[in-house]
Formats: structure tokens, sequence, C-alpha cells
């Protein structure tokens, strides 16, 4: 059993132990809050007060696990007591022992670990296997969005599969169209479809920055093992990928509505605007549950109130469904933009066989070559020093044209002279001087010379 099943059940075991935490806590703040007086009134008030939104927190984190095991009966139970919480009067009644009553019996009917492991193969099927984007919706996607008139757009989506569903969204447009899949055989698959396909994993790819007008993102819904603990991939894609958005770049971002949970909440709607939630319709929703988000990037703020976007996905039968995407109604920007930098993690041959085809990199090169061996003439004649250094260097050997034909070749050759250095009358010095002699070698119709 691979760790991706077990995100749900380590979530839900985590959030059961801190509900048993807090009813426990809570008639003990109670019962300070009403004893104390003064001071010790406020102080008791607070850490009421932080206990309730506490439980507040911890509520919506047990209705998403119980929707990715997908137990509908639990679900309700659960919504329906979560909206209980808000509205109970916490500071009105005179204990909370019926609220920790009913607290301790829905602890009760949450699963445990065995019977969550059996629901796993249901949320595998989508989890596992490579479920490409249906194309209807795409469609609606595609009818939304307002492409600019006379630009050129850069899409991208960073695990793209076989390239369909971008492909699709980019058709009739004037698009430049960029994916990254990490399985080699529907790489191979994308190529025939997109203008540029990246292979290996995105986190490993080298993509511009704020260089697309549109990232169309749906990640798989799996939960990793890291070195930094789980590492749920729907999450690590979008904090990722979201950098290569232009300002004012649209966002159209796919997952189950189970997995839009407070952080991937909060990091939208600090660095998006104007989001908008909406569900896939009839058999796809029921099978996979997804949801499209999309909003457009914006310099990052710091956001202190997502309840009212986190809350929506309690209730995802009031989400509106994706054909209700008003036409036009999702502007690109009208910016051109130069990607300068895409390179997946592995090498791909394919690619850059095509991309020099369309390069003039190799024809600038061979001319280059063409130049360093073409024949090459002084401007002025050379005097005989120069002659030398040339003759020394090799520069002129070889078959030299002309009315007598013949074959040079320069070289340099060592000499050493002794001679005899007389110091005073009874002494003398012996020295030795080594020195560089150039010497030709010419054959001729006439017979071969040494000259130097």
């Amino acid at each position: 059993m691979t760790e991706a099943r077990f995100f749900c059940m380590e979530q839900l075991e985590a959030s059961k132990e801190v509900l048993k935490q807090l009813s426990s806590q809570l008639p003990k703040v109670k019962y300070a809050l009403v004893q104390a007086q003064g001071k010790k009134r406020q102080a008791a008030l607070a850490a009421l007060q932080e206990l309730v939104k506490r439980l507040w927190e911890e509520f919506p984190k047990v209705v998403r696990s119980l929707q990715e095991i997908d137990d509908a009966k639990l679900v309700q139970t659960a919504v329906r007591l979560y909206d209980a919480l808000k509205r109970y009067d916490y500071l009105g009644v005179p204990n909370f022992e019926r609220l920790c009553k009913a607290l301790k019996e829905f602890l009760g009917l949450l699963p445990c670990p065995a019977q969550i492991a059996s629901c796993g193969r249901l949320m595998n099927r989508v989890k596992m296997g490579h479920y490409p984007t249906d194309l209807a919706h795409v469609d609606w996607i595609k009818q939304a969005i307002a492409f600019p008139e006379g630009k050129t757009v850069n899409l991208l989506d960073p695990c793209c599969g076989t390239g369909q569903a971008l492909a699709h969204l980019a058709s009739g447009q004037n698009a430049v169209t960029y994916g990254i899949e990490i399985d080699q055989e529907r790489a191979q698959q994308a190529l025939a479809r997109l203008n540029r396909v990246g292979f290996g994993s995105y986190f490993f790819s080298h993509v511009s920055r704020q260089a697309f007008h549109c990232l169309f993102l749906n990640p798989p819904y799996l939960s990793v093992q890291s070195e930094h603990g789980i590492r749920r991939l729907e999450k690590a894609f979008l904090a990722d990928s979201f950098r290569t958005l232009m300002m004012g770049g649209l966002l159209v971002y796919i997952i189950p509505y189970y997995r839009f949970t407070e952080d991937i909440c909060r990091l939208l709607m600090e660095n998006f605007e104007h989001l908008r939630l909406y569900r896939f319709v009839g058999k796809e929703f029921e099978r996979f549950r997804q949801i499209a988000v999309v909003g457009y990037r914006r310099p990052r703020t710091v956001c202190m109130e997502i309840s009212g976007l986190l809350e929506s996905t309690l209730h995802p039968e009031e989400i509106p469904a994706l054909d209700q995407l008003g036409e036009k109604s999702l502007a690109l920007p009208a910016t051109a933009q130069k990607v300068s930098s895409f390179r997946g993690e592995v090498f791909n041959v394919t690619e850059l066989a095509a991309q020099l085809q369309q390069s003039q990199s190799l024809d600038k090169l061979f001319q280059s070559n063409a130049l360093e061996y073409r024949e090459q003439r002084p401007l002025l004649p050379l005097n005989v020093s120069q002659i030398g250094l040339i003759g020394a260097s090799g520069a002129i050997n070889g078959l030299v044209e002309g009315e007598v034909p013949h074959v040079i070749k320069g070289r340099i050759v060592k000499e050493t002279k002794t001679s005899v250095v007389n110091l005073d009358q009874d002494r003398q010095k012996v020295q030795k001087i080594t020195s560089n002699r150039l010497v030709f070698n010419v054959l001729s119709p006439d017979g071969f010379r040494s000259l130097s």
C-alpha cells in the first residue's frame, strides 16, 4: 500500500486527537470563566475564545477528510454539527456538558484507520492513474477566455499528460503552448500537439517566471514522502508554478473540492484576485468531485480572512457549475512576453532537433568555420623577420603553387655553441650558448634544399 493512500487517514486521526483535547479542556475553561472576576475573568474569556477558534478551525479538516473517504452520511453529520458549533451560545449556557457529549458521540462515529484503508482503493482509482481533463469541460473554459486580438499569448500546463487539454484550449487562437510531463510516453505524444514539451519532473525543470498569460493546472492528487514529511502534490504544483504567471495572468486550477484546504486557500487569496470556484458537471463531478478555481495573479499581500471562500467547498452542491462561466468573462493580458527559459528535467533529443531546425545558430557556426579556413593574404608585403615568424609557426607549410611548384616546411632547430673565455692569466671559463635557428626545407623539381 503506497503512502498516497493515507493522507485523509492521517489528517482524520490528527483531527480526532485535537477534538478530544478540546472537548476535555472546554468544561475546565468554562468553569474558570464562571468563577473568575475582574482581570481573571478577561483572561478566562480569552482562553475560551481561543479554544472555540481552534474548534471551528479543526472541523472543516474533518469534513474534508470524510469527503475524500466518500462517506456521504458522515459528511452530512459533520457539516450539521459544524453549523451548530458556529451558532452555539458559548457564554450563555451554564456548562458545556451537552456540547462535550455531542462531540464525544461524533468522535465515536468516525472510522478507524483499518476502515479508511479499505476505502482507499476508491480514491486511488483517481490518484494513481492518468486522468486528463474532460474536453467538454475544457470547451466551457475556452469559451470563457477572451484571447487578446493581434497578440500572441503563452499558455503553460506543468503536468500536461498527452497535451490534449492544452492543445484543445489553444486551438484556433494565436497562442504558443508549453507543457511538461514526467511520463516519457505521454510526453512524446504531447510533442505532436504542443509547441514545446519539457520531459521529466516539473520541479526540476527551468521555466521563465512571469512569462505566461495563462497557467492551466490539473495536478496529480497525490501525497508523497519528502525530506520534510508528507508533501501534497496538488499544493506543491500550485506553489511552484504560479510564479510563471505574469501579473494579471489567468490561473485555471483543477482539484477535488475535498483538497481545497486552508493552506491552499490562503496561498490563492494572498497571490490572486477575483477568485471564483466552479464545479464540474454531471458524471465527471460524481466520479472525480473536481472544481475549477479561476483568478488573476497580483502582487502578494497578506490575507487575514479566508473563511468565506474556504467554507464554500463544505457545501459543494451549492458551487456554480462550470457551464455557467460567462462567455469571454476571463480576459488574458494583452502584453507580449518572451519565454526566455524553458527546459525540462530530462534532455529531450527530439525537441532539440526540432529547435535546431528553426535556429540560425548552426548556419552561423558553419559560416565562422568557413572564414577560418579560407585563403588569407597579408595586406602588405612581409619583411624578413615576419617571414621567419610565420615560417617557424608552420603557417606557410605545404605546397606552394607558382611557376616552379615546390613543397616547403619551416622548423626551428636548437644549436649549442661552446666558447672559452679567459678570465685572467691563470683562469679560463667555458661558456655554452643555446640559440634557435630557423630552417626551411624545400622540395622542388630540381631537388631538395635546406635553407637557414
